[in-house]
């Protein structure tokens, strides 16, 4: 993996299902820094998470409470999978199928592997970020 690129892991507590993708720190440099600054305190972060309001998921909002503002080019076109930044929400956004988000959001990463567990999973779970390969 190159020095840009960290594979990120989502563990929902309690239900045993984990969702691994990959971010690249040029694609939001205020917004890796400041995820990687929290996880550098105690090696993990745990943040509540839920799905999107409306009849069908779209989108899993990770609630990671960094307070950052946008980043320089704004992201418009999701696609299944994408990993997004949404400084209006302060969450991230895994993309599960094409959502309508209202709010500026920033393309920080892909998920690699579990993307099809979101859509079982109960609003409000905890879940616990990982970094890997932080030098």
């Amino acid at each position: 993996m190159s020095q840009t690129s960290f594979e990120i892991s989502f563990s929902f507590i309690g239900t045993g299902k984990t969702v691994k993708g990959e971010i690249q720190r040029n694609n939001c440099p205020q917004t890796f820094e400041a995820i990687r600054d929290k996880i550098r305190e105690k090696g993990f972060y745990t943040v509540r998470s839920r799905g999107n309001i409306g009849s069908t998921r779209t989108y899993w909002m990770i609630l990671i409470g960094l307070r950052k503002g946008g980043e320089k080019d704004e992201y418009k076109k999701y696609k299944t999978g994408d990993i997004v930044y949404c400084p209006r929400q302060d969450a991230l956004f895994l993309i599960i199928d094409n959502p309508k988000i209202q709010y500026p959001a920033y393309f920080i990463g892909k998920v690699t592997e579990g993307l099809e567990l979101l859509s079982s999973l109960q609003n409000g779970v905890m879940c616990k970020i990982e970094l890997k390969d932080i030098t």
